[in-house]
């Protein structure tokens, strides 16, 4: 969630809103540190800290704040199993953050500032009214530090987002179903083909349509780490873009729709126009998790959205000097 979209929205709205963020977590939540909610005067709100009893209770504490006045930022623990009777058993830190419209032009600047990329702030919650953030320069912006940290007074957060990006290639059933079903999944996705008519009149705001009669000719210039599922109406069209796409060692992810029989043809024509085994094996085809076999196109783009989380995560995770277990 791009938070200060959501606080000049809601503020532009309703003329004031709270903004929710958990920023501690001990033991098990619904919601890591970093989750936030937007919260309006009617209770309406976007962004979720987990939902529940927990989730309950701080709309109706931010709907009552607004409502009665009190500190512009304050925190409250909430611990999990004794006081709202969830089985989590953890217990979490919640920070409430008052705005009103004396705040509307430095919401602005900061989503604007979303709208570029990742940046970090600092503010002392020490101080009374509302939090002064002063933000980070570039060169002591760590883009590995937590979403949140409160510490002796101080904190840190991190706002925007680092969305990976899909090259969808095909606007057919499954292509339709599959931007619907990624769209809410932390993505941006171009959307390519050559039929201008066919793409839809609306499409979620993450997503950009780009008519082209030659698609494959974008592949070799993608950015390093981004993903390209291929679904066109045409066999040859599609093995034309993932021919391209295996010729390069740096695409995240290399997608097919398509058959086992389908993926052996695709095989054999690498192997006759000299593509190596090794670039070959970069090839997802048939795409989509497994254990789904439904042909149906909703069920399909499900399944792709789902396989896509899973890589997306792997990589955050080796980023981050995670690991992976032997499978």
């Amino acid at each position: 969630m791009l938070v200060w979209g959501e606080v000049l929205s809601a503020l532009d709205a309703a003329g004031q809103c709270v903004l929710v963020s958990i920023i501690k977590v001990a033991g098990s939540s619904p919601r890591e540190a970093g989750a936030r909610m937007v919260v309006r005067p009617d209770m309406s709100f976007r962004g979720t800290i987990g939902g529940g009893r927990l989730e309950y209770d701080v709309l109706h504490e931010a709907v009552s704040l607004m409502k009665n006045g009190g500190p512009a930022f304050q925190t409250r623990s909430y611990a999990l199993g004794p006081d709202l009777g969830q089985c989590c058993g953890g217990r979490v830190e919640i920070a409430f953050e008052q705005f009103d419209l004396n705040y509307r032009g430095r919401a602005q600047d900061f989503s604007t500032q979303e709208g570029v990329g990742i940046f970090s702030t600092t503010a002392n919650t020490c101080s009374s009214g509302p939090l002064e953030r002063h933000v980070l320069p570039p060169a002591m912006d760590d883009p590995n530090s937590a979403e949140i940290v409160l510490n002796q007074g101080k904190l840190t957060e991190r706002f925007g987002e680092d969305r990976p990006h899909l090259y969808l290639f095909g606007a057919g059933h499954v292509g339709k179903a599959l931007v619907l079903a990624m769209a809410p999944l932390g993505f941006k996705i171009t959307w390519i083909d050559e039929r201008r008519e066919i793409f839809p009149k609306y499409v979620p705001s993450n997503i950009r349509c780009i008519h082209l009669n030659e698609p494959q000719v974008i592949v070799k210039n993608l950015e390093p780490g981004n993903y390209v599922i291929v679904m066109t109406h045409d066999h040859k069209r599609d093995h034309a873009i993932v021919d391209a796409a295996v010729r390069r060692t740096d695409l995240a992810f290399i997608g097919l729709i398509g058959s086992a029989t389908k993926r052996a043809r695709t095989l054999k024509r690498f192997k006759d126009s000299g593509i190596s085994e090794a670039h070959s094996k970069q090839l997802v085809c048939p795409v989509g998790i497994t254990e789904i076999k439904s042909k149906k196109p909703s069920d399909i783009a499900i399944s792709i959205a789902a396989q896509l989380l899973v890589v997306k995560e792997e990589q955050a995770s080796n980023a981050q000097g995670g690991y992976r277990f032997a499978s």
